[in-house]
């Protein structure tokens, strides 16, 4: 007997933007799983096509730039439905420094993806935003604040801001073309299909690689005291896809209330890798806010049966495989990248 939500997605040609990426590979999988037919569009400037292995031969591949309008229209051409991963993301250490750039650049594509739509009207639409359109000031567990809240998340300005007018196009596009539209805020994901980006990769695969490069000591930016809650991407694309199937509108964050200290994440990949550096702290550096967790309560309501599969042991054992994949002898990706 068929779930739900295979019913739902059983037979639909689904799009999914940014889906050679580390979340966006994984809900294409499990649309397939679902019985979709997948169209994965993606420019391969972050994602990758070894993301897409294990289901190459089941699905179609749309190459190009969502920042150009015509190839927006064609990725979306005889689609039914569209998960919107496509964006620039990167670690603090870049966002906090491009703001602006970050801002124009998704600014482009979210215009061009709403644009399309207009145009080949598919039944519905998923947009993915961020946690960074909550501010700083907001409750250590952040349940689904009103968009226009105080400013969003210092560190990640340009970018929270671009999530926000994604939101509120979304909520227009919504109202004016009678197209549902559900909305996603995801907290700090990570996975071992990560892409590394050097100095601006995010925090997992930073630290990851600092401690397997043999970092003797490893520094942790801010105070190593803030605390965040991470969440493994195919648990991530499991709550998107059921939140779709669900048919709600409104945001949903894609997290959970549990949090970890840098310094207690870093002490669980020293533990896991089984080597005992020192460990400082560098408080020049940008740490952004001091807890950062998700109030999970609408996602457990919209999506009664999630829970947390990959469990952050075994997340970072797989973050340590992806560093071997990444880095080690004959790996594509060399450790100077």
């Amino acid at each position: 007997m068929k779930s739900p939500r295979s019913e739902f997605f059983d037979g639909c040609t689904v799009a999914v933007t940014g889906g050679a990426g580390l979340i966006g590979s994984f809900v294409a999988e499990q649309l397939v799983d679902a019985g979709a037919r997948v169209v994965v569009v993606d420019d391969f400037s972050k994602g990758q096509r070894a993301n897409l292995k294990g289901i190459a031969d089941r699905i179609e591949v749309r190459e190009g730039n969502l920042e150009d309008q015509a190839f927006a229209e064609e990725a979306l051409g005889g689609v039914e439905m569209v998960f919107h991963l496509a964006s620039r993301a990167f670690g603090v250490g870049y966002s906090s420094a491009h703001h602006l750039d970050m801002l124009e650049h998704n600014e482009r594509i979210n215009n061009n993806l709403f644009s399309a739509a207009r145009r080949t009207r598919p039944a519905r639409i998923q947009v993915v935003s961020s946690s960074c359109v909550y501010p700083d000031d907001g409750p250590d567990t952040v349940p689904e604040l009103p968009l226009f809240t105080g400013e969003p998340e210092g560190v990640n300005l340009g970018y929270g801001w671009a999530k926000r007018f994604l939101e509120q196009k979304a909520v227009v596009f919504q109202a004016q073309t009678g197209i549902p539209v559900s909305i996603v805020r995801p907290f700090n994901i990570y996975g071992e299909r990560y892409t590394w980006v050097g100095q601006y990769s995010q925090a997992i695969p930073m630290l990851v690689k600092r401690v397997m490069d043999g970092a003797d000591p490893v520094v942790i930016w801010g105070s190593g005291n803030q605390r965040r809650n991470y969440l493994h991407a195919t648990d991530c694309a499991r709550a998107m896809v059921s939140v779709m199937a669900s048919g709600f509108t409104e945001p949903v964050n894609i997290g959970t209330e549990d949090t970890v200290t840098m310094r207690e994440l870093v002490g669980l990949i020293c533990r896991l890798s089984r080597v005992s550096p020192q460990v400082v702290t560098d408080t020049t550096k940008p740490e952004g806010r001091f807890i950062k967790s998700a109030d999970s309560r609408r996602l457990r309501t919209v999506v009664p049966d999630f829970h947390v599969a990959v469990g952050l042991e075994e997340g970072i054992v797989r973050m340590i495989g992806w560093y071997h994949a990444s880095f080690g002898v004959g790996a594509a990706v060399g450790a100077a990248t």
